[in-house]
């Protein structure tokens, strides 16, 4: 009897995908729980994506070191408020989406930490009394779409500093190592958008099947 009951109950979760009711057992995760959750994520990602367009490319091309050390911290405490959401009753692969964003924002970090300290040895170079003087070319933007964003900026000041005449280019052995690490930190950024990207189209693929109930369309969700 013990053995049909459970046959039973194992057939019922089955049958409920997208649902439960209060005389069910617990789910492990649900449509209600799961959405509500991509919600508050959402929330971060429209910060982040202001930030993207606006603050950091503006922060980049003012050289400005001060508020790119502000906003590595900002970007600690977004990381800091995804980690106090409460992923119970959530679909694994929306914490899956979580952590793909939390690699973006590790890779926006690390951008704005190192482009303030390219710019702070920029400075310490130009500041030396004696040796070879290095000096920034103008960064040349190209298009507005080129331009619209972190990666487009970036893109615009390695460009820059690989058109260093000879001159400039023999003084600027020293900036070699973290000029590197500004470039990867670029590609990184890249790569971690396509993997979120690619992982967020499964998802739209996915969730109006998996729980019907919901509106997925809403960028605020799924990006």
């Amino acid at each position: 009897m013990n053995a049909q009951r459970l046959v039973l109950m194992v057939g019922v979760l089955a049958a409920s995908a997208g649902c439960s009711r209060h005389d069910e057992p617990p789910r492990v995760f649900g449509a209600t729980e799961t959405y509500a959750y991509l919600q508050r994520v959402g929330l971060i990602r429209a910060l982040i994506n202001t930030d993207n367009k606006d603050r950091i490319p503006a922060m980049i091309r003012s050289q400005d070191v001060a508020l790119l050390g502000a906003q590595s911290e900002k970007t600690d405490e977004y990381r800091h408020t995804l980690s106090t959401l409460k992923p119970s009753g959530v679909d694994p692969d929306a914490l899956t989406f979580t952590k793909n964003f939390e690699a973006i924002l590790d890779s926006y970090k690390s951008v704005c930490l190192d482009s303030a300290e390219l710019f702070r040895e920029i400075k310490k170079a130009n500041a030396r009394p004696s040796g070879p003087t290095i000096v920034l070319p103008e960064i040349r933007f190209g298009t507005e779409a080129y331009q619209s964003d972190t990666i487009g900026t970036i893109d615009s000041l390695l460009e820059s500093l690989d058109r260093m005449d000879a001159g400039a280019a023999s003084g600027a052995v020293s900036l070699r190592a973290i000029v590197e690490r500004v470039r990867e930190d670029r590609d990184k950024l890249r790569s971690a958008k396509v993997a979120h990207h690619e992982f967020t189209s499964k998802m739209k693929a996915e969730f109006p099947q998996r729980y019907p109930d919901q509106d997925w369309t809403s960028k605020e969700i799924l990006p």
